[in-house]
């Protein structure tokens, strides 16, 4: 498996994750009846865009570092 596949899975995993307690805080708080599912949707959808930011970053230094190495020897 590549490198980007596995840190892409991990970040499925940990998205869901995240939803599962933000989900939980929410309906524990319940302040209003709209942030019960909105806000959830709208704070993970930011966890994995960030998330899969980060994981595009460090796949591309692990495939071009080497090259980058070689060129600036």
């Amino acid at each position: 498996m590549e490198i980007f596949s596995i840190l892409l899975i991990a970040l499925f995993i940990a998205t869901a994750i995240y939803y599962a307690v933000f989900f939980s805080l929410i309906y524990y708080w319940h302040l209003k009846k709209i942030t019960f599912v909105i806000v959830p949707l709208i704070f993970t959808f930011e966890f994995f865009a960030v998330g899969f930011l980060i994981i595009s970053i460090i796949y591309i230094l692990i495939k071009y570092l080497p090259q980058l190495f070689v060129l600036f020897k």
